[in-house]
């Protein structure tokens, strides 16, 4: 639990560090270029704790499709759709929408693993749902938009699954050899896709720039404590908490830290449809804590 919550502050400060990377008298990145500067910068070392990490037995081959399809949905998913909804909407609207997280994890984790949807799951997702719609078409904080606010709910679909895909690697492996090996592959598709529009280059050079911000906010907060730190913890977690308690963990401290650092280090006003808002998603995280009633024996809870 110390584990996943402190994984929490990293993300909960991405969208920060993210809004004050994006500002045009900064280090003035775009989304594009702010996540292929991260793979690049985070594939070493992603790449060094599989190899290092590495087991004595081969993976199967469903244990590297799990891992292929963690990294799709860490790399592209979680990080390149949270850096575009970071440019596009609030800090507080993503981290707000990131609370969605914990009840979307248990709806699909009941889906794959066969078991029977409870009502308290539905419950969870639909004020969750509801206090999302609310808060994107009231618009209720400073620079939210509709476009940024679906843009972070389609990440917040790819982190839930990381959270399911990550959980059923189970204890099989070393959390080091799982976080380096679909970090890897997560970050290698995001080079590729730098390579392919040649940003690659121009973000490197971007990153070179002394500049306390890029210090502190780019290799500190994002390369350092997301990528690397926040990842291995996360895996660190799931390893040992079903992975709707380690979403919900991580979201709580999501919301905590990102809601603080939106409005005393960007200066976001929150309307009071803001508040509702998020009132309705805390009551959305509260739900999705009852555990499942019965699991059979040997299936983790998902909640």
């Amino acid at each position: 639990m110390l584990a996943i919550f402190s994984a929490a502050v990293f993300w909960g400060g991405n969208a920060i560090a993210s809004k004050i990377l994006y500002l045009p008298g900064g280090a003035h990145f775009d989304a594009p270029g702010l996540f292929v500067a991260r793979a690049a910068w985070s594939l070493p070392l992603f790449f060094l704790m599989a190899v290092l990490a590495r087991p004595k037995q081969r993976p199967s081959r469903a244990d590297w499709l799990l891992l292929a399809g963690t990294g799709i949905a860490f790399g592209p998913g979680a990080c390149g759709f949270l850096a575009l909804a970071a440019q596009y909407t609030s800090g507080a609207h993503v981290v707000l929408l990131m609370s969605l997280t914990p009840p979307i994890t248990a709806v699909i984790a009941a889906l794959a693993l066969r078991e029977r949807i409870d009502v308290v799951r539905i419950a969870a997702l639909s004020i969750g749902i509801a206090g999302a719609v609310l808060l994107t078409v009231t618009r209720s904080a400073t620079g939210s938009t509709v476009f940024g606010d679906l843009l972070e709910l389609v990440q917040v679909v790819c982190y839930a699954t990381m959270f399911i895909l990550t959980r059923a690697l189970g204890k099989r492996y070393s959390v080091f050899f799982v976080s380096g090996t679909y970090g890897t592959i997560g970050m290698s598709l995001l080079v590729l896709f730098g390579l392919a529009t040649g940003r690659l280059e121009p973000s490197i050079a971007q990153t070179l720039v002394p500049s306390p911000t890029i210090w502190w906010w780019f290799f500190g907060e994002i390369v350092i404590g997301l990528s690397i730190y926040g990842q291995t913890a996360q895996a660190f977690a799931l390893r040992y908490l079903p992975a709707g308690t380690t979403s919900l963990i991580s979201s709580y401290g999501t919301l905590v830290v990102g809601v603080i650092g939106a409005i005393v280090l960007l200066g976001e006003r929150i309307a009071p449809s803001g508040y509702i808002a998020g009132a309705m998603l805390a009551v959305s995280l509260a739900f999705a804590l009852v555990p499942v009633r019965g699991a059979p024996p040997g299936v983790p809870e998902t909640s």
